[in-house]
């Protein structure tokens, strides 16, 4: 196999990796809404909905890691060319945001609203919970977006 064949092959897994992450936080941010929307009304039915985002913490995590392996990669091959430009180092950071932000907020939140679900806490506890997941949502999605706006613009 040829230096460019792997960096390809590197590249569609990196492209893959970052679309894996960005597809499990919309669905996490869907089945989040549905949760919200049905526990209101049928609260055993909202659980099942919340249930049924367990995946998404392994597809997130996958992702990660064909994004980190495949950058490795791809840095190796290129001897570190995009290294010194600003719009990898942007991008970099701000896939570490997202990985951080997504242990750290995302994680949290979810497990506070699981307690408080579980020991049936009061609605205004609940809201904040909520509020604090769509923005994290929202925040995420919005990086995600610039990620790949600089993969696709590369300014210098």
């Amino acid at each position: 196999m040829t230096t460019m064949t792997i960096y390809n092959i590197a590249l569609i897994t990196h492209i893959t990796g970052l679309a894996l992450m960005a597809g499990a936080t919309i669905q996490d941010f869907s089945v989040s809404n549905q949760f919200w929307k049905h526990f209101i009304t049928d609260p055993s039915r909202g659980l099942a909905i919340r249930e049924a985002r367990g995946r998404s913490p392994l597809f997130f995590a996958l992702g990660g890691i064909f994004l980190i392996l495949s950058g490795l990669t791809m840095m190796v091959l290129t001897k570190g060319v995009f290294g010194e430009q600003l719009w990898f180092r942007i991008k970099f950071g701000l896939v570490l945001v997202i990985i951080i932000n997504g242990i750290i907020v995302g994680r949290l939140q979810k497990n506070k609203l699981g307690k408080m679900l579980d020991e049936g806490a009061a609605e205004g506890g609940l809201l904040k919970v909520k509020n604090t997941i769509n923005r994290f949502h929202l925040a995420q999605l919005f990086l995600f977006l610039v990620i790949f706006s600089l993969s696709v613009f590369k300014f210098n």
